[in-house]
């Protein structure tokens, strides 16, 4: 007996634990995808659990919620319950264009398995919108285009559709309270509003990051920007300097022609001139760019005394030109050229180089374009001025 009883108190125990865990376990909740539909589903269902406790106003709340994501929502099924739960509300409340409005968005997502259903459904409410407005013609118009889906509807569509038909013919309207159709209204436009502040902001913040970025990628490009022009005009600076050196070297050697010094500074000034153009903002540096363009001169000046060139249009930039790079090409020469005592004129400076390098008076007139009188009267002011100078005090 005793063991028994004792099996007994031990299965009671058991059965009392097993009851204990029973009740405790908590009620599972539905899984929602974070997606648009799965998340307007979970407003839908938030709305039928607030119509459920007759608070319509949290239940048009979550229904504008769901509102929110249809146009992402790939499911039709979900936009006809949508917008016909809040058509519903609306009616309920006697807000009845609203209702109408929405009853027309559910029928226009009713083409699916459950099409005469849903349609029907559609149709019943209009009707008995319509009657709540006193438009009984109208009323009775959707009755008709409900009971085309006979024999297809439900029983209790059937039975709607009777109660509706019944409502019409004795002129009956069910009672609504006359402000609860404004608060319906000012619930959804205070949502409408809510929304609408909501996206201003989204867009403004959006507007503020897009020009922190513009920002951003400005200074970068500012920053990038300056760095490569310090890079090139060092580049070019570096360029200037070894050109000058190389021109030099070339002037100062003894077996260089006026023809090869001619085409290495030509060549030269060609590097520069495709470098600077590759630069996006003028860089210069005056005076390097002054002595290389004082030597490109005297070359070219010089080079065309040899060549027995049209000096007529030369002048004293041209003689000073000369005098500057006459140093490494000939020291002897430049050295009467240069001296303060004689003061040579451009012209005197270029018939004593002519005269220095054996050219005739036929060459020096052509290339002075003047006569031979012209060019003896420059060789006797010349000798004069030497002269006077040689003589002693």
């Amino acid at each position: 007996m005793c063991i028994f009883a004792y099996m007994k108190t031990r299965m009671c125990l058991l059965l009392t634990v097993l009851a204990a865990l029973l009740s405790c376990q908590q009620k599972r909740l539905p899984a929602y995808p974070a997606t648009d539909d799965g998340i307007a589903r979970m407003r839908l269902d938030s709305a039928a659990l607030f119509a459920g406790r007759h608070d319509a106003r949290n239940a048009m709340y979550q229904l504008k919620a769901a509102e929110k994501h249809l146009f992402n929502v790939t499911e039709d099924s979900l936009k006809f319950t949508t917008y016909y739960r809040i058509a519903l509300l609306n009616a309920q409340s006697g807000a009845y264009r609203l209702a109408l409005d929405y009853l027309s968005h559910a029928a226009g997502h009713a083409d699916d398995s459950k099409r005469s259903h849903r349609l029907t459904d559609v149709y019943l409410e209009k009707a008995s919108v319509f009657n709540q407005m006193g438009l009984r013609d109208s009323a009775l118009l959707y009755i008709k285009r409900a009971e085309t889906f006979r024999p297809r509807i439900r029983k209790d569509q059937e039975k709607t559709l009777q109660e509706i038909r019944t409502r019409i013919e004795k002129h009956q309207v069910l009672s609504v309270s006359p402000e609860k159709d404004i608060e319906m209204v000012q619930i959804q436009d205070r949502y409408e509003v809510a929304v609408a502040q909501r996206k201003a902001l989204q867009l403004q913040l959006y507007i503020a990051y897009l020009l922190l970025l513009l920002v951003a990628v400005t200074i970068g490009v500012v920053v990038w920007f300056r760095r490569r022009l310090r890079q090139q005009t060092r580049s070019y600076r570096k360029l200037q300097q070894e050109t000058e050196q190389n021109i030099q070297q070339t002037l100062q050697r003894k077996d260089a022609t006026i023809d090869e010094m001619k085409t290495e500074i030509d060549n030269r000034l060609n590097e520069l001139k495709q470098l600077k153009a590759s630069l996006p903002a003028p860089v210069e540096d005056a005076k390097t760019i002054d002595s290389i363009e004082q030597m490109k001169l005297g070359i070219d000046t010089l080079y065309t005394i040899m060549k027995g060139g049209n000096l007529s249009q030369m002048g004293k930039r041209e003689q000073l030109a000369v005098n500057v790079i006459m140093p490494s090409f000939d020291y002897d020469l430049s050295y009467v050229i240069n001296n303060p005592h004689y003061a040579f004129t451009p012209k005197e400076t270029f018939y004593y180089i002519m005269e220095h390098n054996g050219m005739t008076d036929e060459q020096k007139a052509e290339a002075f374009c003047c006569t031979a009188q012209a060019v003896r009267s420059i060789k006797s002011r010349m000798k004069r001025k030497m002269e006077n100078r040689t003589k002693p005090s």
